[in-house]
């Protein structure tokens, strides 16, 4: 058996072979159908009656001195659970689990450290200096750990706080800067506490600081009150499960708002800014998505105003109608006010008699009849109807071209790299459009299904009854796609793509279409995939979307293109995959796997001497600039 000081005397690669060998081991028998027999058991204890001691009745007279239990407990010997027994062993398996978290934290702290320094990243990391296929040390982690995104930022937010690092200022090479929670980092270090339960205590901690500095408090008042609220919030921590945690956090930051804002002053303006915003929230019940708004006071107001004028019940559609056709269909708005107050049954004249109200009452009774939506429903209609038309409006002119020049945007002018005028994209092959798609399906083969298109730009896929119903009302752009999803004609040969280039390319990938890129097409770019330069015409099959951070990476090396069968794969730099082993972008376009194409060929990783497969470096791109968009996106 392997003890502490026999672990210390290995190396790092004989530790983790050993521990992957006896985790292995503890996994395998942990699902063994078998398990409950090789577990230790508790042994039966005699049953005694407590219920006197307790006072649930009282026993008869005749009850005999001394038969009763001396105290509670004394006549039961206490349960020793044997380190075989199940409770144990969940509790040791847990305990390993919190091992492994903590040094998952501190890998992921020390690579997020090195990747901004090139030299030291390209020596530990092998990635070389300048632009690579990953963003950032969180990037990296999510790529090569195939773990989520939010995960592997989580690990990299959680170190941060706990662990220690090397001073840089310092004239000593081994000068550590503590971690900035030390009671936080002690309890991660000896795997104490729950991973949930350390980004609840690091987050509450790290929002007071900012707070109490947005509200100016005494820096040194507010370090004293967060440092004795760290070391009360890991005890508790180190007891409770995480959603009791979280409980607790928010007692002692209402504790710590009283003591630091007593008199709640108004937030700052600093507060609102930073707090304001739309934030999408995923998918809710009944499929729903589900967003987040926080609005300031004029933007609540441009808000209610959309809102109160979507559930205006003075509102009559056919009011509208009438003006359409040159008829007037006024109605005094005060018998409205009169049916709503329940007064307008009758008239001073006597019962029987019309007033207004009547005629009008029954209107309204028809209209709720008529549309059923809620006062919900009505803001949310109203809010998307408003956004729809100022997205019409920006069809009549474009503010600007390349050249500075003002043209429409309907023509098939340069596409200035962000795309074209904001607009509700959605891609759809013509048969699902049609209604077809039952026809097809027992004729489509499996591989082909991921073909069959009905998708938006931002949401990803839609129903097809869904677009057929927009497109009842919209400019619908033709775009020919063949039976691989490639397109098959469009456009003619310039320096840069145009929009109708660039819509055909989106239909084609959908977005930026690196392996495993979720970035919108709207935020990519245009790319070559054999450079102008070198003799690359601006086509389909010679263009790419790719956003901010890929293009670059493509112009830096991390990967080279092919198109096969009207798909673009990416074969990648040997820093990050030895094999090359070409892949494509799966977010956007199900399909093949990564090893092969449509048509079971292995495209080539090599150049084909005419600059296919970006063999060449350029450092040239296809729009004037960064994509500020496509980097906001890859935050």
């Amino acid at each position: 058996m392997i003890d502490k000081d026999g672990a210390s005397s290995l190396d790092l690669p004989e530790l983790l072979a050993a521990a992957r060998v006896l985790v292995e081991e503890v996994a395998a028998r942990a699902a063994d159908p078998g398990l409950l027999g090789y577990l230790d058991r508790f042994a039966e204890e005699p049953e005694v009656d407590r219920s006197a001691q307790w006072g649930l009745y009282v026993h008869g007279a005749d009850e005999v001195p001394g038969e009763m239990a001396a105290g509670p407990g004394a006549d039961i010997p206490p349960s020793q659970a044997s380190a075989a027994s199940l409770p144990i062993v969940l509790a040791q398996v847990e305990e390993l689990s919190r091992w492994l978290d903590s040094a998952r934290t501190g890998l992921a702290g020390h690579t997020d450290r090195i990747f901004d320094l090139h030299t030291t990243r390209r020596e530990v990391l092998g990635i070389p200096e300048g632009k690579t296929a990953y963003r950032n040390g969180a990037d990296y982690l999510r790529q090569t750990l195939r773990i989520h995104r939010v995960e592997a930022k989580k690990r990299v937010a959680r170190a941060q706080c706990v662990l220690a690092s090397h001073n840089p200022t310092s004239l000593q090479p081994d000068a550590v800067v503590a971690p900035k929670m030390p009671e936080l980092a002690r309890a991660v270090a000896e795997a104490t506490m729950d991973s949930a339960s350390v980004d609840t205590v690091a987050a509450t901690l790290a929002e007071a600081v900012r707070d109490a500095g947005l509200a100016g408090a005494d820096p040194d008042f507010v370090h004293g009150l967060v440092t004795e609220g760290e070391r009360i919030l890991v005890g508790h921590a180190c007891q409770s499960d995480p959603e009791t945690v979280k409980k607790v956090c928010s007692h002692w930051r209402q504790r710590f708002d009283a003591l630091v804002n007593p008199d709640g002053l108004e937030p700052t303006d600093a507060q609102a800014n930073a707090s304001q915003g739309l934030f999408y929230q995923g998918r809710g019940q009944a499929n729903l998505h589900r967003w987040l708004l926080m609005a300031t006071d004029l933007q609540h107001e441009v808000l209610q105003t959309l809102a109160a004028d979507a559930t205006n019940p003075r509102k009559d559609p056919r009011k509208d109608e009438g003006r359409a056709e040159g008829t007037s269909t006024e109605i005094d708005s005060g018998a409205l006010t009169a049916y709503e107050s329940g007064t307008a049954t009758g008239s001073a004249d006597g019962p029987g008699i019309e007033t207004a109200a009547e005629p009008w009452s029954g209107q309204v009774r028809e209209m709720a009849a008529l549309d059923p939506r809620s006062l919900a429903q009505k803001r949310l209609d109203g809010l998307v109807s408003a956004l729809t038309g100022a997205l019409a409006l920006t069809s009549t002119h474009s503010p600007w071209s390349r050249d500075g020049s003002v043209g429409a945007v309907g023509t098939d002018g340069p596409d200035a790299g962000g795309g074209s005028r904001p607009q509700v994209l959605v891609t759809i092959d013509y048969q699902t459009l049609a209604g077809q798609f039952r026809e097809r399906q027992a004729t489509v083969s499996p591989e082909a299904t991921g073909h069959l298109l009905s998708q938006a730009a931002y949401t990803g896929p839609v129903s097809p009854a869904r677009i057929r119903q927009l497109a009842c009302d919209s400019d619908l752009i033709p775009i020919v796609l063949g039976g691989k999803g490639e397109v098959l004609d469009v456009g003619r040969s310039q320096r840069l793509f145009t929009r109708k280039l660039r819509r055909a390319i989106t239909a084609r990938d959908g977005g930026c279409a690196a392996p495993d890129c979720s970035i919108f097409a709207p935020w990519c770019e245009a790319h070559h995939i054999q450079h102008w330069e070198h003799g690359g015409p601006t086509s389909v099959d010679n263009g790419v979307l790719l956003c901010s951070h890929h293009h670059h990476a493509v112009h830096a090396g991390a990967w080279e293109i092919q198109v096969v069968d009207g798909i673009p794969w990416f074969i990648p730099a040997r820093y990050h995959d030895p094999t090359q082993t070409p892949r494509r972008n799966h977010y956007w376009r199900t399909g093949s796997s990564n090893s092969t194409t449509a048509n079971g060929d292995r495209p080539s990783n090599k150049d084909d001497g005419n600059g296919h497969g970006c063999g060449a470096r350029d450092d040239s791109h296809d729009v004037d600039g960064e994509d500020e968009a496509g980097q906001q996106g890859a935050a």
